[in-house]
């Protein structure tokens, strides 16, 4: 009787690549393969947004100085009381320049902390964490509004008691919504150059920067000054926070030109870099 044995030899185990170990992170889910509800995603995002260290100090900031501008004008307005539009357009002005920053945190953050891997293997459908990312931004920056016009009607309320003037919260509709559209258009700004750039300080710097130079040009330039309503992003949001009158329908065309430039040029852009983009 004879037996014949076989002799297996042992192959050293090898770590799959992250690219062939999930080959639908980079570009969309394959065939019959489904993502996470869209709904668990815009709840990861925000709490994602929240529970960062620069998330969390960011919206801090943003509420201190939120309060220190209406205690400003409260200050300053002691004599007669601060009138509630007074309070509400003081109070927007450190939320238009921080609250873009948490777009850009939500939509890049995860690209220079390297974490963007376990997000697109969960989720493989880019575009869908994308619009999750934008929402979650949005939903914050609108809470923070919507807190404010609360605040600065608490404000006025007891600007007014203390220095024994009138209660007036009666505001033209335009200012709420001059306010509201555009502290939308800066949070999607914000989003639009995190999602181009995929760098935190690049995007911030870019965000600041870009628009002061478009300032300066359009001063600096005969033919670019007369069109500044057109390209200045700053120009075309000035009668909106105005109480002096209703914006016009050039006005409108004006805010909504400069969006296209500012807003869905640079988004566009961004989202095709963040479907085409390898995750490491």
């Amino acid at each position: 009787m004879s037996t014949t044995s076989t002799q297996t030899s042992r192959e050293p185990a090898v770590e799959p690549d992250a690219r062939t170990a999930y080959p639908q992170s980079r570009g969309g889910a394959l065939g019959d393969e489904r993502g996470l509800p869209f709904a668990r995603l815009l709840r990861t995002e925000l709490r994602k947004t929240v529970d960062t260290r620069a998330g969390r100090w960011l919206l801090v900031v943003i509420a201190a100085l939120t309060v220190l501008a209406m205690g400003l004008a409260m200050w300053l307005a002691r004599d007669g009381g601060a009138s509630y539009p007074m309070l509400l357009t003081t109070a927007i002005l450190p939320q238009a320049v921080l609250l873009p920053v948490l777009g850009i945190l939500t939509a890049a953050s995860e690209w220079s902390q390297r974490t963007a891997l376990v997000t697109f293997t969960q989720e493989p459908r880019r575009m869908r964490v994308m619009a999750a990312k934008t929402l979650a931004a949005l939903g914050l920056g609108l809470g923070v509004v919507a807190l404010t016009f609360g605040l600065a009607a608490l404000a006025h309320v007891t600007s007014a008691g203390l220095a024994g003037g009138e209660i007036d919260l009666d505001v033209p509709w335009h200012l709420y919504v001059g306010v509201v559209a555009l502290q939308v258009i800066y949070v999607l700004m914000g989003v639009a150059f995190g999602a181009l750039l995929l760098n935190v300080p690049l995007a911030i710097a870019a965000f600041f920067v870009l628009p002061v130079l478009i300032s300066v040009a359009t001063m600096s330039i005969g033919w670019l000054s007369e069109r500044a309503g057109w390209i200045d992003p700053n120009v075309a949001a000035a009668p909106f926070t105005t109480l002096m009158q209703a914006p016009t329908g050039e006005q409108w065309q004006q805010l909504g030109v400069t969006s296209i430039w500012w807003v869905l040029l640079p988004l566009a852009l961004g989202l095709w870099r963040v479907a085409r983009r390898e995750v490491k």
